[in-house]
């Protein structure tokens, strides 16, 4: 029988410093704990990585745009419209291209350091959560069988104080190392056998606090699952970018108006990353229909394959 280990009630949080947001640099001391919180647990908190202004900038934009999707036909709602946490395209427009939310030096030198050089971005959403009672079955995002090592990696940014009041994440802690894809009944998550197994031996998940400027970095590997947002009117926006490894082979691309490939390029060159962008005329990204394709070549299995809702076609 394996002995239970000491109870975690949070993530590891690593909190940057003045000086390493002046420099854009992150001290070796902080990525030694970023990189072993990751290699351990699948998950950690980077505080204060991120401007209030940019913040301040995307928050009511996409809490506009949020509010607009919700009420629409063909609105992606994760696992359950009564979760009331849906799906949204991030703003693709140059002036919301930022280089501490899309380029983020401690969040990719994380990545670097896990993945090796040039991660590569191609996924740029947010998960958007309203107001309600119901939660996310406990899943993994990886939907396929799948490498041995850290493949990929969610970048997390909350544009708000985020907490388990509002709905912040539940966590699996460790989970990322073991899991397989046979652990996972489709939609309905995780098998409950595996999940009671998992608090016998390690304690209950966990749902961390996360300020205002925090990135929350999670092995795509990792158990979690959406959580209530039990406030009165409070609309918590996290954006989700998820970088790949340069060696693996996921065939997903972004799409980005003409306009913007200047300031994409510009990102690229200053984060030493890339972004698997795709350029195209007259872009509305709320239109656009979500696909989740994070597998490579032909190793995906049939519940990772394109699963998508595309929005009805307009009348002529």
């Amino acid at each position: 029988m394996i002995a239970p280990l000491e109870e975690q009630t949070d993530a590891v949080h690593v909190l940057i410093s003045p000086e390493e947001r002046a420099s854009g640099q992150i001290s070796k001391q902080n990525l030694e704990q970023a990189v072993v919180a990751l290699s351990e647990n699948g998950v950690v908190i980077l505080d204060n990585a991120v401007s209030e202004e940019s913040l301040d900038l995307l928050n009511p934009r996409m809490v506009e745009e949020a509010k607009v999707l919700r009420e629409g036909s063909s609105t992606w709602f994760n696992y359950d419209a009564k979760a009331q946490n849906i799906l949204q395209h991030m703003i693709p427009d140059p002036e919301y291209l930022l280089p501490d939310v899309h380029a983020n030096p401690f969040a990719v030198a994380v990545c670097k350091t896990m993945m090796g050089p040039n991660p590569v971005l191609r996924y740029h959403k947010a998960n958007t959560n309203f107001p309600g009672e119901s939660r996310q079955p406990v899943h993994s995002d990886v939907h396929y069988e799948h490498p041995r090592a850290c493949f990929s990696l969610a970048v997390n940014i909350v544009l708000i104080d985020c907490s388990p009041e509002n709905g912040s994440t539940e966590c699996w802690p460790g989970t990322h190392t073991t899991t397989k894809f046979s652990d996972q009944n489709g939609m309905k998550g995780i098998h409950q056998h595996l999940l009671d197994e998992r608090v016998g031996t390690h304690g209950p998940p966990i749902q961390p606090t996360v300020k205002k400027g925090g990135v929350i970095i999670r092995d795509m590997r990792l158990w979690h699952a959406g959580m209530p947002n039990r406030t009165a009117d409070q609309v918590r926006v996290m954006l989700n970018l998820i970088f790949f490894a340069d060696w693996y082979r996921c065939p997903m691309t972004i799409q980005f108006p003409k306009s913007a490939e200047a300031k994409i390029r510009e990102l690229e060159k200053q984060g030493g990353i890339q972004i698997a962008a795709e350029f195209v005329d007259d872009l509305d990204h709320r239109t656009l229909a979500h696909t989740h394709d994070f597998g490579q070549d032909d190793k995906r299995e049939e519940f990772g394959r394109w699963h998508h809702k595309v929005p009805p076609a307009k009348a002529n």
